[in-house]
């Protein structure tokens, strides 16, 4: 199946298994799962969630820092 995934501005196409999760997609395109959140629509979705067919999904970069 394909996900295809927006952060910052760019789209990365990933082939993926079914039952793959947001977490292992964010590492296949090298980024850190602690750096963003996910969303499908509108709606946040948790890292730990199966993929189980084609989706579009995009990203929020989450910042932290004093």
């Amino acid at each position: 199946m394909m996900v295809r995934i927006e952060v910052e501005g760019v789209m990365h196409d990933v082939e993926a298994e079914e039952g793959t999760t947001i977490d292992k997609i964010l590492d296949k395109i090298g980024v850190l799962p602690s750096t963003v959140l996910v969303t499908h629509g509108e709606k946040i979705v948790p890292h730990s969630t199966k993929i189980n067919s084609d989706v579009e999904l995009s990203t929020i970069i989450v910042s932290s820092g004093g």
